[in-house]
């Protein structure tokens, strides 16, 4: 299913929930809720933007300088009609089907599209004139859903799996043997959601200790731990984070 479909499915309850971009909602003007942000695109760990363009060289600096009768073409036509209506500027919006940039300036003089990383606008020798939105993945219900008692747990367990899976996404598991003069030492320094795990191993030779860690921080805690006893280290992807009910 298309995404630009799933807010007004959602909306007149076809289906209880969905799960698309916020630029889908803005275009459709849907009713839903939004339980949840979801960080990721599909080439990113972030979100996308919503930006009007135009020429590198165009003099237009901001949206609010676009002249009025400007023909503009959208790939987010009706969200775009309502934009400029607020700055009472008008315009003429044509609906895009894809590759605006390539329209623009010859065809039209601005565009609205979305974009991740602005690699392509800039390649097309256009420009940002300015950011309309911000947009990114979310989980939506039906408005009238969270008074279906018999349904809550249910929405929240989806909830929950699927913040758990993003959690994760930024947490590995550290595993490492530790000799038993090295045990305190260890535990000042390894970072840990709450307290590391720590269990004897065989034979009273030591301790295996492991801790969910940061993976923006592993570059400093790794070589850090091996320099004050931890040995035999494992690193290992989590697929799940979830701290409680």
């Amino acid at each position: 299913m298309r995404p630009q479909h799933i807010p007004r499915l959602v909306e007149q309850g076809t289906y209880d929930l969905g799960v698309c971009g916020q630029d889908s909602i803005l275009e459709s003007d849907a009713k839903v809720s939004i339980l949840k942000h979801l960080y990721y695109s599909r080439r990113t760990l972030g979100g996308v933007q919503v930006v009007l363009i135009g020429a590198e060289n165009d003099t237009t600096l901001t949206p609010d300088q676009v002249p009025p009768g400007s023909a503009i073409l959208s790939e987010y036509p009706e969200w775009t009609k309502r934009f400029f209506k607020k700055l009472r500027i008008p315009v003429t919006v044509e609906f895009s089907y894809g590759g605006t940039e390539a329209h623009i300036p010859g065809d039209y003089r601005y565009g609205v599209c979305v974009t991740e990383t602005g690699s392509s606008i800039t390649a097309n020798g256009l420009k940002i004139i300015g950011k309309l939105s911000d947009s990114n993945t979310v989980l939506i219900a039906n408005q009238d859903l969270q008074l279906d008692k018999k349904k809550s747990e249910a929405i929240h367990i989806v909830r929950l799996l699927l913040s758990g899976a993003q959690d994760a996404r930024d947490q590995v598991l550290l595993v490492m043997n530790v000799p038993t003069g090295e045990k305190e030492t260890i535990l000042k320094r390894v970072p840990a959601l709450k307290e590391p795990t720590v269990s004897s191993l065989a034979h009273g030779k030591g301790y295996s200790i492991s801790s969910v860690i940061s993976r923006q921080k592993l570059n400093e805690v790794i070589p850090d731990l091996l320099k004050h006893g931890a040995q035999d280290l494992l690193e290992l992807p989590i697929s799940k984070v979830i701290r409680g009910w």
